[in-house]
């Protein structure tokens, strides 16, 4: 498959291969020629501050004369903006939109200015990056500058990618690639972090006084005009960080989740699940922990999220569960009914906005099988599966093929079961947790790399043309490393795939959120033949076993894990909050035509209704998108 001829970056077809050649130069200068020369025989600096200097002049004019901007931008700059500019998340995609909507942006950027404690390697505010170092044809490489700004609503970062091309319009030769601006804060809301901690006493006389412990109560109870701005349904990651985001702006948010305790949901997975994604990605706000292990047990990671939500003071509602809620769009304002699971006594509580954090990956996707109800053994989902010590001695099948199905398979081989066969129907893309993972997080998360926040900027900065250029040489790089490997596994059967337009692991992750295995010890197990592959679908089931479309028969089981997935978000607050309101939200997930997450994080389609999930690291970085789209709402900020 050429990839180029086919090639989206909104969807972009499965690759079974790695991308075997350099980012095309076209896909960086388009129709100018590269001129490295300029870069090789100057400061970039002085290049970086020169361009800037010009391009801050030509932006103060920009609503008046928009072509002013014309010098500056490739044909396929893009402008990504996470609420600069606008309450959104928007990608203004080549010059001409860019130019359109200049002077229609609610937030004046006034100047930008290099921000010297942004990168941890480069403490001018410019690095030189070099993607592909120069050889038969010249580099590619781009300079860029990390930068603050103050507009009159607030301040936030950004960043700026030039190229060096031919061209005498450019200014010093440079050209944007791309542009991204983020809103940190706003001016009279800010995050009470550092220097704007809140004092936690009050010194001096105060009669009556309260104790800590007494307004904690107080914040919690609520009762005729104190209710929560938010009330958060579920207390997972993605409650906890977005309800901690709230906390440090200054509002009241409850968080509601059905579990006795903080983490069970983590807790309540099978026995031996880990996280696959390693400690310096999945760090949550506002807090370091430097003596976590590199990959967390569920129990340990469950632990943590618990003491997190201690830490941060969180409003939560353990033992109790959303029953349904009702928006009165002329006041703005949810009626919603919280059931206590163990008095069944249900309250009804008035928040002005709905943030639904049960998890992206929705219900549990369970298909149906014909002559299920026949088969005399045991069948689960994987949601359900608890250890595979339950079944010492006994046979075992599995129907999937991705992270939970291997870890499941793994389970039962290391828990003595006598026979484990894994039932894969679609290619996976494998990638090793030791060599091929480093790869992926290297220069953004790792031990020597930058604050959390940098490589957050650093990560998100890139608009998706880049993010899926830059991803499939990572993959292209990290396949060499796993070659060995993924030979192993096709030689046995196993069908492994690139991603879509061979972007690896996180380009199907951002688009399907599955379809792939980060390999921590069961590829091993497939390869050796401790653990049997069979490549079929299910014709239907038998009394002992599962006949198979192909004509096999897989015989004498004892269980059956059906690993195959979840559902949208959407259907899971449909369950909830019922037809009305689900029919008005959007789908959820993937990619708009812009290349922005479809409607999580941001409006949903339902006034006052939002969306927050993903894994850890899109917690972290989206629950304070999320907290500043409210409050900018809340306060009028427009």
């Amino acid at each position: 498959m050429n990839i180029l001829e086919t090639y989206n970056d909104i969807a972009p077809p499965y690759c079974e291969t790695a991308f075997d050649k350099d980012i095309p130069q076209e896909r960086i200068y388009g129709e100018f020629s590269p001129d490295p020369e300029n870069i090789k025989h100057h400061d970039v600096n002085s290049l970086g501050s020169a361009w800037l200097t010009e391009f801050n002049d030509s932006l103060s004019k920009a609503s008046i004369k928009p072509n002013e901007l014309d010098k500056f931008l490739m044909p396929h700059t893009i402008w990504k903006d996470h609420q600069s500019l606008q309450h959104d998340f928007r990608d203004y995609l080549g010059p001409e939109i860019i130019k359109k909507h200049i002077g229609d942006f609610n937030y004046k950027i006034g100047k930008f200015e290099l921000d010297k404690r942004a990168h941890w390697k480069f403490p001018t505010g410019i690095a030189l990056d070099v993607i592909h170092p120069e050889g038969e044809s010249p580099p590619i490489e781009w300079i860029t500058m990390y930068l603050k700004y103050e507009n009159e609503y607030g301040n936030g970062r950004g960043c700026i990618r030039l190229v060096s091309v031919k061209d005498e319009s450019a200014p010093i030769g440079l050209k944007a690639l791309s542009i991204y601006t983020i809103l940190d804060e706003f001016t009279k809301i800010p995050e009470r972090v550092g220097r704007n901690r809140p004092d936690g006493t009050s010194h001096g006389e105060n009669i009556h006084r309260k104790t800590w412990l007494e307004l904690r109560h107080d914040e919690q109870d609520y009762n005729g005009e104190h209710q929560p701005l938010c009330v958060v349904v579920g207390g997972g990651q993605g409650g906890l960080t977005f309800a901690a985001r709230m906390k440090a702006f200054g509002y009241n948010t409850l968080i509601v989740e059905s579990n006795l305790k903080i983490g069970d949901n983590w807790r309540k997975r099978y026995k031996f699940l880990s996280l696959h994604d390693p400690f310096y990605y999945h760090k949550l706000p506002y807090i370091n922990t430097e003596t976590s292990p590199m990959f967390s047990s569920k129990d340990q990671f469950a632990n943590f999220l618990e003491c997190y939500a201690k830490i941060m003071e969180l409003n939560i509602w353990t033992n109790s569960t959303v029953t349904g809620a009702s928006f009165d769009e002329s006041k703005g304002q949810w009626a919603v009914s919280i059931k206590n699971n163990s008095t069944s006594q249900v309250k009804i509580l008035n928040p002005k906005h709905v943030v639904f954090c049960t998890g992206h990956s929705g219900e549990p996707n369970i298909p149906k099988f014909v002559n299920e109800d026949k088969f005399k053994g045991e069948v689960v989902h994987s949601s359900q599966h608890t250890s595979g010590a339950n079944y010492v001695g006994k046979n075992a099948l599995v129907i999937g093929a991705c992270n939970s199905a291997h870890d499941i398979c793994q389970d039962f081989y290391e828990q003595d079961c006598n026979s484990v066969t894994m039932l894969q129907r679609s290619s996976t893309c494998v990638i090793s947790s030791d060599k091929a993972l480093p790869i992926n997080c290297r220069g953004v998360y790792e031990a020597d790399g930058p604050d959390i926040d940098t490589a957050d900027l650093m990560l998100h900065s890139n608009p998706l043309n880049l993010t899926n250029l830059i991803m499939q040489q990572q993959y292209r790089e990290s396949s060499k490393a796993d070659a060995q490997l993924i030979n192993a596994l096709e030689r046995v059967g196993f069908k492994t795939n690139a991603g879509m337009g061979a972007t690896g692991l996180f380009g199907l992750y951002y688009r399907r959120g599955s379809g792939y295995y980060i390999d921590v010890g069961c590829s091993k197990l497939i390869i050796d033949g401790k653990v049997k592959v069979k490549n079929a679908r299910i014709q239907e089931l038998t009394e002992t076993g599962v006949k198979l479309e192909d004509g096999t028969v897989i015989d004498n089981l004892d269980i059956i894990v059906k690993a195959t997935g979840y559902s949208n978000m959407k259907e899971t607050a449909r369950k909830i909050f019922g037809d009305k309101v689900a029919d008005k939200l959007n789908p959820v997930w993937n990619f708009d035509n812009e290349g922005e997450f479809k409607a999580m994080w941001r409006p949903s389609g339902h006034p006052n209704f939002w969306f927050m999930g993903g894994n850890l690291a899109l917690a972290r970085y989206y629950s304070k998108r999320l907290a500043l789209q409210i409050i900018a709402q809340e306060e009028g900020i427009n």
